[in-house]
Parts: C-alpha cells; sequence; structure tokens
C-alpha cells in the first residue's frame, strides 16, 4: 500500500493528527511470489527468489532488468528532437541541471513521464548561504559531514561529500536568488537542539515559502520542509520562459542510445509519448538521467535493498508508476533511468546494500522513538537504548525489538521543554509566549488522544493499563524517573540535559505499532564525482550522466539527517548546479 503523506515533517517523528492508522500498513507487507522476471525461465537469470533473501548464488546471475529489450526500430519513431543537452526527469535535480546549462547558453530540452514538475519534502541542504547568514547560523563544520561518511563505514565516495562541502554555498546562493527574485520567501528549518559536535546532531537546512500577497497552493502541504514544488515550479518557469528551454511532459525515457554499436558515446535517448509514439531526443553535449529511485521495482529492491524489500507491498510492486506522485511512503518508482543506464554498459556503486530513507516514526511530541527525552520501552516493559538518537538510527534499534514494537511515555510537564517538545506538526507551535506554546502542544496532543493514535491518563499505571504494557513496567518508569532526578543516567548515558522527570500529570503514552516507514531508495549508477555515468571498471561512459538520489555510492547504511537534506542539498542542488556548468564547458 502506498500511503501519501502531507508534511515532511513525519521524518522528524511527527504525524499530524489521527494520520497513523493510514501508514500502520506497511510494517507487514509479506513478500510477493511474483516477479518481473517470471517470464525468463532460464536458470541463469536471477529473480527476486520467490520472495525470498538473496543468496550468494543468486547475486552473481544477470537478472532480467540488465537484459537489455529489442531496440525500439527506426520506423517506429515519429519525431526527432535536437538539443545541446536532454535532461531525463523533472524533478529538482534535472530542473536544477537544465537551468544552470541554459544559463550557459546552451539549448536545453527536458522529457519527463509526469506531467507536470515533481518535487516531494522540502529540506535542502547546503554548509553555508545568505539565508543562514542573516538568521544568525554558522557555517557548518567538515566534522558534521565526516560523521556522514563514519557512519557509513567509509563506504562511501568522499569526493563527493567533499565536492558538496566546498560548493555547496555557491550552488544554494544561486539558487536562493532565482527564488527571490520570483518572490518566494527562504527560510532555515533548525534541526535538533544541542552540541554541534554532539553525536546525533542534526543540521539546519534551507527550504521555501510563499512570498507576501502569494496564494497558497492547496495541492502543496504546508510547512517550510514541504515547499519543494515551489523550488521546482519556479525552475520550469524560469527555464521556458526566460531561458529558451523546453519541457516535454508526459514523454517517458525509454531507451538509451549509445553509438558504435553500444561501444561509443551516448547520444541520445528515445522515449514514448502518451499516444503510443516514439520520439528521439539527442543531445549533442550529453544526456542526463535525473529520473529517481527504484523502490517500486520487486526484483531491483530483492537485489540491491534486500533488507527493505518485503515491506514493498504487492500492490506497489505490480502497480502502474504514479509519476506525479508527492511526499508518501511505501514506494515510488521502478528505476526507468538505472535500467536504461544498465543497458548501454553502466556499471553499478559499489556500496551494498543499497541505502534506504526510512525508520520508525509516530505522532505525538518532537520524535517520539528517536531524538526522545521521555521514556522508550518494549513490549516487556523494559527500557532498551539511549532515546536521544536520530530517528532512521533509532528506528533500527526500535525494529530489534519484541513484536518490532515499542512504546513512548511521557508528561504534560514534556510540553513545556519547547525547544525540545515542540510538535513538528505546526511549525507556528513554536512561536510566542512560552506558555501560550506550550499550551498548544499539549492542545496539539489530545487531538491525537481523541483520534485514537495515542492515550492519556492521570497517572503513569493508568496510561501503561490503556498501552496493555505489563504492570511491571511502573518499575522502569520509576527507575527511570529517579535517574532524571539525579541528573545521571547511570543506565544508558542519555545526555543530562535530555534527561526530564515526569513531574504531575496527566501522562501520555503511545505504541509505533511495528511502524517500519519507507520512504526512497538511494543511489544506482556507478558514478564519478562529476555526476558521469561510469561502465563497471570506473571508466565514464561519454555523453552520460545522472544527477539526483539515482548517484553512486553517496549514501550507505540508512539515510541519517545528520547532515539535514543532504540528499536535495548536495545530490540534486549542488551537483546540478555544477553539472550543468560542467557540461558547457566540457562537451
Amino acid at each position: 500500500m502506498t500511503t501519501s503523506i502531507g508534511r515532511r515533517a513525519f521524518l522528524k517523528g511527527a504525524l499530524a493528527s489521527g494520520a497513523i492508522a493510514a501508514t500502520g500498513a506497511l510494517a507487514g507487507c509479506a513478500p510477493s511470489e511474483k516477479t518481473n522476471a517470471a517470464d525468463k525461465a532460464d536458470d541463469s537469470v536471477g529473480t527476486s527468489n520467490n520472495g525470498t533473501a538473496q543468496t550468494a548464488e543468486t547475486a552473481q546471475r544477470e537478472w532480467a532488468f540488465e537484459i537489455p529489450p529489442e531496440p525500439i526500430a527506426d520506423d517506429a519513431i515519429t519525431e526527432v528532437i535536437e538539443a545541446d543537452l536532454v535532461v531525463v526527469g523533472a524533478g529538482t535535480s534535472g530542473l536544477i541541471t537544465a537551468v544552470s546549462a541554459a544559463e550557459e547558453g546552451l539549448n536545453v530540452v527536458v522529457v519527463s513521464a509526469s506531467e507536470k514538475p515533481v518535487a516531494r519534502g522540502g529540506s535542502n541542504n547546503a554548509v553555508f548561504c545568505t539565508a543562514m547568514e542573516r538568521e544568525g547560523f554558522e557555517k557548518l563544520t567538515p566534522f558534521m559531514f565526516q560523521k556522514e561518511i563514519f557512519y557509513a563505514g567509509n563506504q562511501v565516495d568522499e569526493a563527493k561529500w567533499y565536492r558538496h562541502y566546498n560548493n555547496s554555498e555557491t550552488a544554494m546562493n544561486w539558487v536562493i536568488s532565482i527564488m527571490e527574485n520570483a518572490g518566494y520567501r527562504v527560510k532555515v528549518e533548525k534541526g535538533t537542539p544541542g552540541s554541534p559536535t554532539s553525536l546525533y546532531y542534526e543540521t539546519c537546512s534551507v527550504g521555501w515559502d510563499y512570498g507576501e500577497g502569494m496564494e497558497p497552493n492547496p495541492d502543496i502541504p504546508a510547512g517550510t520542509g514541504m515547499m519543494q514544488p515551489l523550488l521546482v515550479g519556479e525552475l520550469a518557469r524560469r527555464l521556458t520562459e526566460e531561458l529558451g528551454g523546453r519541457i516535454d511532459f508526459k514523454t517517458k525515457g525509454e531507451q538509451l542510445v549509445r553509438d558504435d554499436d553500444g561501444n561509443g558515446r551516448v547520444s541520445a535517448v528515445i522515449c514514448s509519448r502518451e499516444d503510443g509514439s516514439y520520439a528521439k531526443y539527442t543531445g549533442s553535449k550529453a544526456v542526463v538521467l535525473a529520473t529517481g529511485d527504484f523502490s517500486a521495482n520487486r526484483d531491483m529492491m530483492y537485489r540491491y535493498a534486500p533488507n527493505y524489500a518485503p515491506y514493498i507491498a504487492d500492490e506497489v510492486y505490480d502497480g502502474e508508476t504514479n509519476y506525479d506522485a508527492g511526499f508518501q511512503y511505501g514506494g515510488l518508482f521502478k528505476g526507468d533511468g538505472q535500467r536504461m543506464g544498465l543497458w548501454v554498459g553502466a556499471g553499478w556503486q559499489k556500496v551494498f546494500p543499497n541505502c534506504v530513507m526510512g525508520g520508525f516514526f509516530g505522532p505525538g511530541p518532537r520524535n517520539l522513538y528517536s531524538n526522545f527525552l521521555g521514556l522508550l520501552v518494549n513490549t516487556n516493559g523494559q527500557r532498551f537504548m539511549n532515546e536521544n538518537c536520530l530517528s532512521p538510527c533509532a528506528g533500527m534499534n526500535n525494529y530489534g525489538q519484541p513484536g518490532k514494537t515499542v512504546f513512548a511515555l511521557w508528561g504534560r510537564d514534556y510540553a513545556s521543554q519547547v525547544e525540545l517538545s515542540g510538535s513538528w506538526n505546526n511549525d507556528s507551535m513554536l512561536e510566542g509566549d512560552p506558555a501560550a506554546v506550550a499550551a498548544a502542544i499539549v492542545e496539539s496532543w489530545d487531538k491525537d488522544v481523541e483520534a485514537g493514535a495515542m492515550v492519556k491518563a492521570d497517572t503513569l499505571e493508568g496510561v501503561i493499563e490503556q498501552l496493555g504494557l505489563p504492570t511491571e513496567t511502573i518499575d522502569t518508569v520509576n527507575r527511570y524517573n529517579e535517574l532524571c532526578l539525579a541528573g545521571d543516567d547511570v543506565d544508558f548515558r542519555k545526555d543530562p540535559s535530555c534527561l526530564h522527570p515526569f513531574g504531575e500529570g496527566p501522562y501520555y503514552g503511545q505504541s509505533s505499532g511495528g511502524m517500519l516507514i519507507f520512504l526512497t531508495v538511494l543511489g544506482g549508477l556507478a558514478t564519478d564525482p562529476q555526476m558521469r555515468v561510469c561502465d563497471k571498471n570506473d571508466v565514464p561512459i561519454p555523453g552520460l550522466y545522472n544527477v539526483g538520489t539515482m548517484v553512486g555510492d553517496m549514501f550507505a547504511t540508512n539515510y541519517t539527517f545528520m547532515v539535514e537534506g543532504a540528499n536535495y542539498g548536495a545530490n540534486c542542488i549542488t551537483f546540478g548546479y555544477l553539472t550543468g556548468k560542467h557540461i558547457a564547458a566540457n562537451e
């Protein structure tokens, strides 16, 4: 089941009242026995292995999605469109690349299977920028990025990370200028509180908002962290109205054309159109792939992300792709660009398995199941971790508990810790008189109680009973309270500044319900720091680039948010901006 959601902030651990029921179905989806390679009977062809995890044997096979289809015949092509640069995909990375190149005088054509520019979320990382400067944020330090590299087990391509670090300020200021010149506001999202040198500190990120007098679009969820559609809309407008570029929507990339019998330069992409016809788009300088992830492709997930593959629902794997999908959980695209690249000889990234973006999330106060300053217990009523941990990292620990379920408990006094407990459901909730803010936060919790997403009682024993926890859980609660009052967590060494006793009631509680939330899978084709797609020997394929979520070896393990907005900020904005300039100067 694919579940749409209207707030990127849910990724930080909050959900609008009552919406928890919509996402719970994602947790227990069994792997399907169907396979996209079912028509390949030869044992030499790999499939999803009837829904089981990949084995050493299947890992060595050529999978069906790797086998090139028959070339689309020349006589099936009804039109040839010529350009300097062809970009496949009208998301953030594709449009950033297109506008960057068009500003250098290139004739740019964008083709997209969607019917409009597409984006989801809205947090964009930069080391520093004009918006951060005017709001009093300091430049991010190299240490913050080194933590990401270390967390990834040093498997990732460090050259890409430092290329972003060294160029993100220029790229972000360029984007900010575009948005502000168009009348939009640029805002900075604050990350988690605490010391910038702490292990799980989350940096700030940049987002967009409506300018004065602008009429909000009801189809775009409210909140700075959800307004990426504003950016892609403006980029598309600038490309077509000011820079002479062209965007052909409802035009899906099907096959790349590589000259010299598949050994030369990638010179074009053949696309299918809504009426069933084919058109060939030639790029005299380059073709750039920017087609998103492969999370809705069963075989690709079992091949490259087998740890998460079983948690995508059958209807996502077997259903039609919604290329206009906004922010949703449970799988997005079928790896169109990755497969096209593989068919012309591209290699796959070195990191295995591919990094996923997801974790445990739920409604209520800030990040109940991560970065949490209250108490977490498992189904046995036992505390099992230092709760002050970033959501995707904590999610892995949560998921290892009995029944894949954990419970959060906290008290009304938690609302008074405004900087720490503020609800992510509403950015404005953190503004104003502290007492009024705390009251608004409690009101939001009570709405979640009314919706059945949380429980509330005058006593902690009452909360424990409603959650179905053992009565002995009160001993765990009392022990945690003693540690908080003493300011010394001798059990799990939680930072003293994050230890807050329960205080007076009423009290609240909530079960994760076994929710493992999946948003996207990151990475794909072998990619060098200039975003050139490479073959299995790390040799760039002439004329072929990729940007965005597709970029290989940028992330490993799971997406952490320590460098908040790194995928948009690095893979899409910085690398898109640099790639457009690089192609104009070097191809």
